[in-house]
């Protein structure tokens, strides 16, 4: 087999040289470049053309899905996606040639990945497979098939990584570039944007009372008016927080 181009595309510098550390271990690799944002990314892949990519999805500004939107699936080459979450599809786990990344993971199944993704490679090349398009959109359809709602959450605390489960979240609250998860036991800061997180939340449960804050209504004690409006939202150990006008219809509809 050829050796082959590699782009790491993460914004978080750690992620990048976690990859790359583990690929330092590979045979058939001829160059290994690296992409702190999607915007690098697409012109990279544009540019450049590498066989593979590892391709994280939450990044701001551009997420893996819109870097593959922009340079365009036939376009694409071999794509090894990369994330905190696991709100997709489980089948896409066992999708053969593209994979699914899942942080933290350790060498044994990096080498799974990079061996699928290498295998998809070598089958582009003998003609097996016309394009590296067609596991794209394989993965991109069990994403699609079922919307799956975050179960879990990873969080990181100094070196250590754990899953906090969103049943266990009382309520979120947003601090500039980041969010905090407030649970009854502790408050967990992760890099995150309400937008985005309340997307990946199941609305059943999660509701948006205000830009900054969601709220579980499992949680809920009372809801209180109080002026202009606006209302104050009780929760069951006794956190206040403010539930505006814009946003007052989305949780009162549900009582």
């Amino acid at each position: 087999m050829k050796e082959i181009n590699i782009l790491i595309v993460d914004d978080e510098q750690p992620a990048r040289k976690k990859i790359r550390s583990y690929l330092a271990e590979e045979a058939n690799i001829h160059s290994i470049a690296e992409a702190k944002d999607g915007i690098e990314a697409v012109q990279f892949i544009q540019e450049k053309k590498p066989d593979l990519v590892f391709l994280d999805i939450q990044m701001p500004g551009m997420n893996g899905f819109q870097v593959i939107e922009a340079v365009g699936i036939k376009n694409m080459p071999a794509v090894v996606f990369v994330t905190a979450y696991d709100q997709y599809a489980i089948d896409a786990f066992e999708v053969q040639a593209v994979d699914y990344l899942l942080k933290p993971y350790d060498q044994e199944r990096f080498r799974k990945s990079f061996n699928r993704a290498l295998d998809q490679i070598e089958k582009i090349g003998s003609g097996k497979e016309s394009s590296a398009a067609v596991s794209v959109m394989r993965l991109l359809e069990e994403i699609n098939k079922e919307k799956q709602y975050l179960q879990r959450i990873m969080v990181k605390r100094g070196s250590r990584f754990f899953f906090v489960k969103s049943n266990e979240i009382m309520y979120i609250s947003a601090d500039e570039k980041y969010v905090k998860l407030h649970t009854a036991e502790d408050t967990y800061l992760i890099r995150e944007t309400m937008s985005r997180i309340e997307r990946h939340l199941d609305p059943a449960v999660f509701v948006r009372i205000h830009r900054s804050y969601i709220v579980n209504i499992d949680f809920i004690k009372e809801i209180q008016p109080w002026s202009h409006g606006d209302y104050i939202v009780i929760l069951k150990n006794g956190a206040k927080l403010n539930l505006s006008r814009r946003f007052s219809e989305r949780l009162l509809g549900k009582f």
